[in-house]
């Protein structure tokens, strides 16, 4: 080969040299936006946005109102059960904005994302 030369660069690709493994054979859920995918609207995303934005806030304060009542003498279960609750609560919003295209899905995980934020709230004014 010369320095001249094209190197060929494209090649033509046939149905059989598609793996089957990328396409799937039922819609996901749960998964990244695609280039193609189009985007969600506006109002949606900034709906989901305001509410999780809510939640965060809410998160925050128990977290505030959390390191106060452990240096004033907390049980010993306290601080790992807001943990796992302030988790639980950031896993659901994680997933209703992975599943922002779907139509109620993101909603009906919100709405299950405050029922531990409104349990965190609960224990930590409780206590």
């Amino acid at each position: 080969m010369t320095a001249l030369e094209q190197v060929p660069t494209t090649r033509a690709v046939t149905p059989a040299d598609i793996p089957h493994r990328l396409v799937p054979e039922e819609p996901v859920i749960f998964r990244f936006p695609a280039p193609d995918d189009p985007p969600p609207g506006a109002a949606r995303m900034l709906a989901v946005a305001i509410y999780s934005a809510g939640l965060g806030l809410c998160g925050v304060a128990v977290g505030l109102y959390a390191v106060v009542a452990v240096f004033s003498g907390a049980p010993i279960w306290y601080l790992p059960a807001l943990a796992l609750l302030t988790l639980l609560s950031v896993a659901l919003v994680v997933a209703a904005f992975l599943a922002i295209h779907q139509r109620a899905l993101p909603w009906m995980l919100l709405l299950a994302a405050a029922l531990p934020m409104a349990a965190n709230l609960y224990i930590a004014v409780t206590y």
